[in-house]
């Protein structure tokens, strides 16, 4: 009978499910902490604290290993968090470079596939913006363009990424996006060398 080899059937595959849901379940939490690492990692970073960052992102690495293996049994299980976990390393990385002068880690570095890397990659300009405000109140303007213009070839480059969404899912938006940061960022720079510029007259 056709329901008894159902029957059979769904009895035989029951504990790759399984085995599947546990691992499902595994690779979720394993996710958010590599993500909580990575934003910890950032966040160290702009306040300077090279120490804690730098061991928070060693951390963050070793995470990401665990659900590289993981994934490497479950492909189809890289989606949702798992592929938000892997865009948040590539932007701490380009973090901790930019603030540590650390040897940039790229995708081929962390095992990590390509397409999140590059995505976070893209991320990862808003942080430069949020570093670029902070020199500026320093009264570090010179350092801020210099951020300002890595900000702006980092967008160029992404610029010329001509894919469709299935290759890279959710570059377009963010590349669009970005061209909006560079212009408020610009709009700061500007206003900044304008107030300097007032303070010497004054003086």
């Amino acid at each position: 009978m056709i329901s008894e080899e159902l029957k059979e059937y769904i009895s035989s595959v029951n504990g790759k499910l399984m085995d599947r849901f546990e691992n499902r379940e595994k690779l979720l939490q394993m996710s958010r902490e590599l993500i909580r690492s990575c934003g910890e990692t950032v966040s160290l970073s702009h306040r300077g604290e090279k120490e804690k960052a730098l061991k928070k992102y060693d951390e963050a690495i070793k995470k990401s290993k665990e659900v590289l293996q993981v994934v490497s049994n479950f492909p189809e299980l890289l989606y949702g968090d798992v592929g938000t976990a892997f865009q948040e390393l590539a932007e701490a990385s380009v973090v901790v470079s930019m603030y540590f002068d650390e040897k940039l880690k790229l995708a081929s570095d962390l095992g990590i596939p390509d397409t999140y890397y590059i995505t976070g990659i893209a991320d990862s300009v808003g942080e430069m913006r949020r570093r670029v405000l902070e020199l500026l109140k320093k009264g570090e303007n010179k350092k801020a363009e210099e951020t300002y213009s890595m900000m702006e070839e980092i967008y160029q480059t992404l610029w010329g990424l001509e894919y469709p969404k299935s290759v890279v899912p959710g570059l377009r938006q963010k590349v669009d996006s970005l061209r909006r940061i560079l212009e408020e960022t610009y709009h700061d720079i500007f206003l900044a060398s304008l107030r300097i510029s007032t303070n010497d007259v004054i003086h």
